[in-house]
């Protein structure tokens, strides 16, 4: 029997061998990226994406992993070794790491498992500081104020049209408590329409300034990990560039309060069968 058949939504499906597929990680941590002496539970993933590449196709969707979803996470000791496996919010992945490698490839692992063992072929991770980086590189981003952040920016006012600043733009891509229902389910809605807007400026920047990408690696080095060099990350940017851009996927799923009060999505197994077989696999022979 073939090893790479999985069974999803009682359907025997194969991995999509022309499907590239790449994770961003939002990390919860401020400041120049260090490595962690010891495991403190700190760095959560408020942001996972999945950038998933149809080579073939020239295609490519964007895959949102809310951070409250609950799966197999495992811990890892101090020097790395695994400890246990248990089932948590997957933004805890990251937390449970030296803030560094080991972080995002404990990530890694858990976003692959959720999705029926993907490959993830390459990660990029940054923490909030890299906002106010990536939105100064942009000139600013125009978004739509839909929430009330009266408690968290007060310049942000409600049904305003505005070009964010890097201090804005910090706010209104991290902020949950306190902004409009607090939920991570409205936030990742406002980090769409933040990417949205991005897009199109940054792939501008790309098309017109060959250098652009090197001077983006440069500017957010102090606040990113990743195992691309910055010629794998231009190589990826300009694959994107020439790519169609099918939209945004989702998985559905229902938030409820867990034992100790956190938020937890509990993620709808056909929803995500159906996303990963559209994604990742085709029907085996």
């Amino acid at each position: 029997m073939d090893k790479d058949i999985v069974t999803i939504n009682g359907v025997k499906c194969k991995p999509n061998w022309d499907v590239k597929t790449y994770l961003y990680i939002g990390e919860d941590s401020r400041g120049i990226k260090k490595r962690n002496s010891e495991t403190n539970g700190t760095g959560q993933s408020d942001v996972l994406e999945l950038i998933v590449l149809n080579t073939k196709e020239n295609t490519y969707y964007k895959l949102p992993i809310n951070r409250d979803s609950i799966t197999d996470v495992k811990s890892l000791d101090e020097d790395g070794s695994y400890l246990a496996t248990t089932k948590v919010q997957i933004a805890f992945a990251h937390a449970n790491g030296d803030g560094m490698e080991s972080s995002c490839e404990n990530t890694v692992d858990a976003v692959s498992n959720m999705l029926y063992g993907i490959k993830i072929d390459g990660y990029i991770a940054m923490n909030i500081d890299a906002i106010k980086v990536i939105n100064h590189l942009a000139g600013g981003v125009p978004v739509t104020i839909e929430d009330d952040f009266s408690q968290s920016d007060s310049s942000l006012k409600m049904g305003e049209t505005v070009t964010l600043t890097d201090d804005q733009a910090l706010h209104y891509v991290h902020d949950r408590m306190n902004v409009g229902d607090g939920t991570n389910v409205c936030r990742m809605r406002r980090q769409k329409e933040y990417i949205d807007a991005l897009y199109p400026i940054f792939k501008n920047k790309l098309k017109s300034d060959s250098g652009f990408i090197n001077t983006f690696y440069n500017d957010l080095s102090d606040y990113m990990v990743t195992d691309m060099s910055v010629g794998e990350m231009g190589n990826l940017a300009n694959t994107i560039i020439m790519s169609e851009d099918k939209g945004e996927l989702s998985i559905d799923g229902t938030n409820a309060l867990d034992r100790l009060g956190f938020n937890a999505f509990t993620v709808d197994k056909t929803s995500l069968g159906d996303v990963a077989m559209k994604l990742f696999f085709k029907k085996a022979e």
